[in-house]
């Protein structure tokens, strides 16, 4: 019999309706002030967010689109500036419908409401880019970019951050900078679930292999190799691999048994049909229902898929975190890094949102 992880084995501080931030500084926000009487809004935690680095500001705005439907916030990368904008209608309704966790904030941002909207029209408009150490920050408004001081850019922030997450140091990796995956990345790279390549790059496009794959549903299970390992996998070839106890772990749960051979060929890239076995038992021993879940498979090439991942391929197209725009799911092929970043932040964000 299969071991069952223990409900509460992954405990992830997730991405919330709230804006909580804490980091660790490095730098100040260093802008002139603009000509206006009073602040815009009264921010809850100035001195956090005016003393965050331009890579902290980059981070903390790719974690909080996620959090937003698309369409809803823009954020536009580059190696040297951030543009973001957001409709003022749409942080009312977010304030209204999301978990609050700090009401000042909403009261301040709902007394203040006809002025953003005076000054600003119906979208806010932000802009950063690096000037040394410092950062200059620019705010778009009376139909021009003017910059803006520390103190409120730091309001205006506090009113887009959307990450409950304490910033961890490093994980501004350049070669994803304007990525369509750089906020997936980010937050697994925030959680711990991943790493880069090196300090400043994580090869988006590389292809994912057998053994990163273990790695990191091991990293989202919250399983420890000192409390969980009790002895060697069954395969021939896990002799010198760096994951040979993650790898023997994730056996006794029964989290890859698609991987059926002798040997496991960790450094094998794995196929889709694979990572999708592999991320449906994730989530059934994570403790989502899977047994009352929606496993219909509707992809056209359902018949070129080994039979026991049609419906773990079916379950994830049902959960909506696999694309099936194609129509086509082309089970054998392989998937990239970037790709299987985007699917398994979904997987996590889901398990949060259940909890």
């Amino acid at each position: 019999m299969k071991k069952t992880i223990l409900a509460g084995a992954l405990t992830i501080t997730c991405l919330t309706g709230g804006f909580g931030l804490q980091v660790q500084a490095q730098g100040n926000l260093d802008v002139p002030s603009l000509p206006y009487e009073k602040p815009l809004v009264a921010s809850t935690n100035v001195s956090q967010v005016q003393a965050l680095s331009y890579q902290d500001i980059y981070k903390m705005l790719v974690l909080s689109k996620l959090t937003f439907e698309d369409g809803q916030m823009t954020v536009v990368t580059d190696k040297n500036s951030i543009t973001m904008e957001v409709s003022l209608e749409m942080i009312k309704q977010s304030y209204e419908d999301g978990t609050n966790l700090y009401p000042e904030g909403k009261a301040a941002f709902i007394a203040s409401y006809a002025e953003f909207k005076k000054v600003f029209g119906d979208t806010i408009k932000l802009r950063f880019s690096q000037a040394g150490k410092s950062v200059k920050a620019e705010i778009y408004a009376e139909g021009k970019w003017q910059a803006g001081s520390a103190q409120e850019l730091s309001d205006l922030l506090m009113v887009f951050n959307r990450a409950d997450i304490d910033l961890k140091t490093g994980g501004y990796f350049t070669d994803v900078i304007g990525h369509w995956a750089e906020g997936y990345i980010q937050f697994l790279y925030q959680v711990g679930i991943i790493n880069g390549t090196s300090d400043t790059t994580f090869n988006p496009t590389g292809q994912v292999t057998r053994g990163q794959l273990a790695a990191m549903i091991f990293n989202a299970s919250g399983l420890d190799v000192n409390e969980d390992y009790e002895g060697p996998a069954t395969y021939n070839d896990m002799q010198g691999f760096w994951g040979a106890k993650e790898v023997a772990i994730l056996q006794e749960y029964g989290l890859i048994d698609i991987f059926d051979g002798d040997n496991f060929e960790p450094n094998k890239p794995v196929t889709r049909e694979e990572m999708a076995y592999v991320t449906a038992r994730y989530l059934e021993a994570m403790e989502f229902d899977v047994q009352t879940a929606n496993k219909n498979n509707t992809f056209a090439d359902k018949g070129q898929m080994r039979e026991e991942a049609i419906e773990s391929i079916g379950l994830l197209q049902q959960l909506k975190i696999l694309d099936s725009s194609s129509g086509k799911f082309n089970p054998k092929g392989n998937l990239t890094r970037a790709q299987f970043s985007k699917i398994l932040t979904l997987s996590v964000m889901m398990l949060a949102e259940e909890e």
